[in-house]
């Protein structure tokens, strides 16, 4: 905490080194976003957070996410029609939506995008949203070798653009969320004449030059904004697309990506003036900034829940972690409220479930009648219990396990990555709750990232850490990842009665019903069998300059970065 605090004294000091450094720049943007160097802005193919936020600002979709509800709006498509079994969707293009080069956005350019998802050659990272529509998963799967002969048509699959103004899209089965889908950069349209050029040569991937078409001098673009430059490691700069349907309500003429990946730096720039927004702040940076918040000082410091949870894998198929009372014990033994206020200190909500709380009332849902109903996740293994009720509980199922008998021959391994330091500082009172509870012994092991990933994908370890942050609003994101095939699994643990579950409520048409699955599969993941151990409910953060406004905190995480717009004071702007 020391050093935090010496960190914000000195910010006063560096504020005339910086000036000295930027003061040869060109002309400040109108705004300016702090962001790592994104890898892409391809739509079809970014997925980092950071990335995301910049394709939303230079590609839009059939729908986009109302900056106040964050529920799907008419975006590119200004109206849409739903037949009863909610599989067949009709969307209408707005006539006036066009690129940034004047030509009109039409059904073609959508389809086309959406097929190029679904070349594995693309490897777009989400490729899977598009799954639901009718043959595309088939479809997508037929391309993953280089035998052209068995690849399916794409007559197969349920995109058709019968005329330049209407896309006519069949799902497998009822997607409740395929609205929220469809404001995603994945399913955004591409300029097909700009792709040939620079990305495919007849119909295939240019591995190559692929990334070309992004370049400042090529790139064209559909939302609000359109690149104009790429200072590699230094700057991206964004300027008003004049030929954004909705441009009118568009209050900013330029749009900076400050590329840094040194927190510190991104603190000091927002100080001094630089930058006018730093999401994702160091813990410790925020929770000084949290507290003089609560003390009336930091009204630009923003705290919010988000679409995440913080858990640990446990591997299935190494014993004796392949006891589920076992697990169990260890879940129990954790005293999450304890954690979340003196390890974490932002208010996180303890967690006993995995799909976040926090988050339940953003996914409205309608049944048949017409009724709005939200989620209801399981309460969870010791929900309700005292920390010493627990540990009573959690002593009995590790005797159950046989365990407490080997204890002194096995110790427990606890991996985790050695940043964010609060990696290490959760894994320490995990340890020290986990002996002084159940007598048992636990060893920390530390591995950098890379290799820790490669560690889970081969199930080598004992624990590890984890997060997941949802894709779209809807407790399948969280659910879906640990039936048996999918690749976000990376437990070993294979239950069919979960699968069933999860594979029924895909297929469910009435949203109560879909409901009622999720959470009857959720009791067995988080009651019954624990391959996941959930600790908390994630939190996010940003600083915003006080001059702007039109960027709320949300559980996405995403900040629509293109709608701020400057604070007006006595009706003008400040």
């Amino acid at each position: 905490m020391l050093r935090v605090l010496a960190l914000l004294v000195l910010i006063p000091t560096a504020a005339l080194m910086l000036r000295l450094a930027f003061g040869a720049r060109q002309e400040r943007a109108d705004f300016v976003v702090a962001a790592e160097e994104p890898r892409t802005v391809d739509p079809q193919r970014v997925s980092w957070l950071d990335e995301i936020q910049i394709a939303n600002a230079l590609f839009e979709g059939l729908t986009r996410l109302n900056t106040e509800t964050f529920q799907p709006e008419p975006g590119v498509a200004d109206r849409w029609e739903v037949n009863e079994t909610r599989q067949n969707y009709i969307f209408h293009l707005r006539p006036e939506a066009r690129w940034s080069n004047g030509e009109p956005v039409t059904a073609e350019h959508f389809r086309f995008a959406w097929f190029r998802v679904l070349d594995p050659k693309t490897e777009a990272q989400y490729a899977a949203l598009l799954f639901v529509v009718a043959g595309a998963e088939d479809y997508y799967r037929s391309r993953l070798n280089d035998d052209p002969d068995d690849d399916l048509p794409m007559s197969e699959v349920g995109i058709v653009a019968p005329n330049e103004r209407t896309l006519r899209v069949t799902l497998g089965s009822p997607c409740p969320y395929f609205l929220d889908l469809t404001s995603f950069p994945t399913l955004a349209p591409v300029h097909p004449p700009t792709i040939e050029r620079w990305a495919y040569r007849d119909g295939r991937v240019l591995r190559a030059t692929r990334h070309l078409w992004t370049r400042p001098a090529n790139i064209v673009c559909n939302g609000a904004f359109t690149l104009t430059r790429w200072d590699f490691k230094r700057r991206l700069l964004l300027e008003r697309n004049p030929y954004y349907w909705d441009t009118d309500e568009i209050d900013l003429d330029s749009l900076e990506i400050f590329i840094t990946s040194d927190p510190g730096v991104a603190l000091l720039s927002y100080e001094t003036g630089r930058i006018d927004l730093v999401r994702g702040l160091d813990p410790e940076i925020a929770r000084v900034l949290y507290e003089r918040r609560q003390a009336g000082e930091r009204e630009d410091f923003h705290l919010g829940d988000r679409f995440a949870t913080y858990f640990f894998r446990v591997n299935c198929r190494r014993p004796p972690l392949d006891n589920a009372d076992l697990r169990k014990a260890l879940s129990l033994a954790i005293d999450k409220p304890a954690l979340c206020e003196f390890v974490l200190g932002l208010e996180q909500t303890p967690a006993d479930t995995y799909v976040p709380r926090g988050a339940l009332r953003q996914m409205p849902r309608h049944t048949r009648g017409g009724e709005t109903i939200y989620y209801q996740p399981p309460a969870g293994l010791g929900a309700g219990l005292s920390y010493e009720q627990r540990v009573e509980q959690a002593r009995e199922f590790l005797r159950k396990s046989g365990f407490d008998k080997i204890a002194e021959t096995r110790p427990i391994e606890l991996t985790f990555a050695p940043e964010p330091p609060r990696q290490r500082r959760i894994a320490e009172a995990v340890q020290a709750m986990w002996e002084s509870a159940l007598g048992i012994r636990v060893e920390l092991r530390v591995q950098e990232r890379k290799v820790l990933s490669s560690r889970i994908r081969d199930l080598d370890y004992d624990v590890v850490r984890s997060d997941w942050y949802g894709d779209y609003l809807d407790p399948a994101t969280f659910l879906d990842m640990f039936t048996t095939t999918s690749g976000q699994n990376r437990t070993g643990w294979s239950n069919a009665e979960y699968d069933e579950l999860i594979a029924a409520a895909a297929r469910e048409g009435d949203n109560a019903r879909r409901f009622e699955l999720f959470s009857q599969a959720e009791r067995i993941l988080c009651e019954r069998e624990l391959p996941i151990i959930p600790l908390f409910f994630k939190r996010g953060n940003y600083l915003l300059n006080p001059r702007f406004d039109g960027l709320r905190d949300n559980v996405r995480d995403t900040l629509p970065i293109h709608r701020a717009r400057p604070r007006k004071q006595n009706g003008a702007p400040q």
